[in-house]
């Protein structure tokens, strides 16, 4: 299997005034803990990340210092880190329940271990062989409500071998693919189009000349985004605080608002781990949201008075 670039817009990512109340600021740093130990900020124990999960760590020595620290995710080595603290967003996680494991070492060959199980989700799958001749998409799945910057996840069998896969989003041919010798599925990302209900479809001819197809039914919302080239950005929400991936306290604020839009906002609620914890009028969302000690999911989202939606979604430490 590879992941396929051809005729693909790359996936953009946004790793992007109100009383006395809550917390303005993000906390940078993983706290120290007690002497002897190693702790896990992030994530917490037993938590779901979306897509990209922060791991923080910090370490404190009975004495001397530490020199080195070595990441295990699922009992493989991931990363190797000198001195005592992290601080990583990793990649390339599957959705699913993981198994972080961390030991530091200081000067003197003590070794320091803690570990957590947490979970993944908001990915594509990561996999999608073919069950059966022709096409399987394993992602999105029907019915989904996924970014306009579409990924997908589709395996497929002939008769004979596959010879040439096209997707399309409605009736616009957005992907074509030549599979190597032997590969039977493909998962990419990147398929631009605009927010509302559209049909996905997958097409592929084998080397006889045999056709197979399947389509999927699903909705788009816009995600915000601005190229690096150009001035233009595209309709979204973008968020003032807290980033993806913050430290805060709570309760902490959050801004965000709609910008770009082509239609007037009816309005924006707010979910943590999916339960509504917050709700405006119009365009903007700035106000106190509470959250128990953890790492959350937290979403917020838009309308607009064409029925086009709008969705935000990043990961939030509370300490």
């Amino acid at each position: 299997m590879k992941l396929s670039s051809l005729q693909i817009k790359p996936l953009a990512l946004i790793i992007v005034t109100v009383a006395c109340c809550w917390s303005s600021q993000a906390f940078a740093a993983c706290p120290e803990p007690t002497n002897g130990t190693v702790a896990i900020c992030q994530p917490s124990a037993n938590s779901t990340v979306y897509q990209v999960p922060h791991i923080e760590v910090n370490t404190s020595p009975i004495s001397g210092s530490v020199t080195t620290m070595d990441v295990y995710l699922d009992n493989k080595l991931i990363f190797q880190n000198q001195g005592p603290s992290l601080d990583l967003f990793q990649g390339g996680v599957a959705n699913g329940a993981h198994h972080l494991v961390i030991n530091s070492k200081d000067n003197f060959g003590r070794i320091y271990t803690t570990q957590e199980n947490f979970s993944v989700n908001g990915n594509l799958a990561s996999s999608c062989p073919p069950t059966a001749v022709g096409i399987r998409i394993c992602s999105p799945v029907q019915n989904d409500v996924v970014g306009q910057n579409l990924g997908f996840s589709v395996g497929f069998k002939g008769n004979a071998p596959i010879s040439f896969v096209r997707a399309y989003i409605d009736n616009v041919d957005s992907f074509d693919f030549a599979p190597a010798p032997g590969q039977t599925q493909i998962i990419a990302g990147g398929l631009s189009t605009t927010a509302g209900a559209h049909t996905f479809t997958v097409v592929a001819w084998d080397t006889k000349g045999v056709v197979y197809k399947s389509s999927v039914p699903l909705k788009t919302y816009y995600v915000g985004d601005c190229p690096p080239k150009g001035n233009s950005c595209t309709p979204g929400i973008y968020p003032t605080t807290p980033n993806d991936g913050d430290d805060v306290e709570s309760p902490f604020r959050l801004s965000a608002s709609v910008q770009n839009n082509t239609a007037s906002i009816t309005g924006m609620k707010v979910y943590v781990d999916g339960v509504q914890s917050g709700a405006s009028s119009g365009p903007v969302f700035d106000q106190p949201v509470a959250a128990q000690k953890g790492t959350h999911v937290v979403i917020v989202q838009a309308w607009d008075t064409a029925g086009k939606l709008y969705r935000l979604t990043q990961n939030v430490n509370v300490q």
